[in-house]
């Protein structure tokens, strides 16, 4: 079997866990964070989210843009109805979109479960128009979060961590820039205990560092 076949098998068999775990306290503050970051950068208009995976998102994204929710695994997207008119069977590589159509595309923890993320982000690159952007959310590798989740992943205590290849701010960065993009925007956050319910609304950091935030998204546009 096929690596890209294997981790869409593993989603396939994962998809209700992975979806009530957005249903949990702890995963509703983070997918309203990580909303919050990508309502920051992404523009109006008709874009598509790539590995929308039960399509968690674009509930919390939709005003003011359309979005088309990309996903290979047949699994998840069938847990998608009521939350994206548009879900389209497919794969981050090989997009089934038209070329310079859209307005953006964003990924939320999609790089880590590429085998080759250069190729996704390239053809994420075609499917916008000039000017479009691209949002980038990933867990970063050294951050508390990622040490956790690696941990998990080693003991196999995760299905979906076991096959994902962690990645550094750095290193997407340097994927981002690589595939023909300019960097417009860097934003980090949860800043607080892995896993954990905080107090307040996590904070969402641009302009200066976080030494030790569990995700970071990169805004780019084409050059």
């Amino acid at each position: 079997m096929e690596p890209r076949e294997r981790i869409i098998g593993v989603f396939d068999a994962s998809a209700r866990s992975y979806d009530e775990w957005y249903a949990q306290p702890a995963g509703q503050v983070v997918l309203r964070t990580e909303a919050r970051m990508l309502d920051a950068v992404l523009p109006e208009g008709l874009g598509v989210e790539v590995g929308a995976g039960t399509c968690a998102f674009p509930p919390l994204l939709s005003r003011g843009r359309e979005i088309i929710c990309l996903e290979p695994s047949l699994g998840m997207l069938s847990l998608c109805r009521g939350r994206c008119p548009h879900p389209v069977a497919g794969t981050a590589e090989e997009p089934p979109l038209r070329r310079g159509s859209l307005d953006f595309a964003y990924m939320v923890a999609v790089l880590e479960f590429l085998e080759n993320p250069m190729s996704a982000l390239e053809a994420a690159g075609e499917l916008l128009k000039r000017g479009g952007v691209l949002a980038v959310l990933f867990i970063e590798r050294e951050s508390s979060w990622g040490r956790l989740y690696r941990e998990l992943a080693e003991k196999r205590a995760d299905p979906v961590l076991a096959v994902a290849r962690f990645l550094t701010l750095e290193e997407v960065l340097s994927l981002v820039e690589r595939s023909g993009f300019k960097v417009l925007r860097i934003l980090q956050a949860l800043d607080y205990e892995p896993l954990s319910v905080p107090e307040a609304e996590p904070r969402v950091y641009e302009g200066v560092s976080c030494r030790d935030c569990g995700v970071a998204l990169v805004a780019a546009a084409r050059n």
